[in-house]
């Protein structure tokens, strides 16, 4: 990864937090279907695994994008508008607790 500049790094870093924020949400909000995933976590999934080649494509290999998804957080708080955040408790709680 030395080979990598610091700019494209952080850029690379920052595009595979993002994808995997949304294939998270994806997870916890899409519908599943008797043998497959629903279209929304199918998306989700897809964008992950481009935006994955696309460093693989910049040069980094499994291990560096492994450490870079490893060392950054998983915390939401910065990466769903606030306006939106109390609707998204509510949606995973509802999904957690189905009545």
């Amino acid at each position: 990864m030395s080979d990598i500049p610091d700019r494209t790094a952080a850029y690379l870093a920052h595009r595979l937090d993002a994808a995997r924020d949304l294939y998270l949400l994806a997870l916890a909000l899409g519908e599943r279907g008797p043998s497959q995933f629903g279209t929304l976590i199918q998306e989700a999934r897809l964008h992950f695994i481009n935006v994955i080649e696309e460093a693989r494509s910049a040069g980094l290999d499994t291990i560096d994008i492994q450490n870079m998804l490893a060392t950054h957080n998983i915390d939401l708080d910065d990466t769903i508008r606030p306006d939106l955040r109390e609707r998204l408790d509510e949606l995973l709680r509802a999904h957690a607790n189905p009545r």
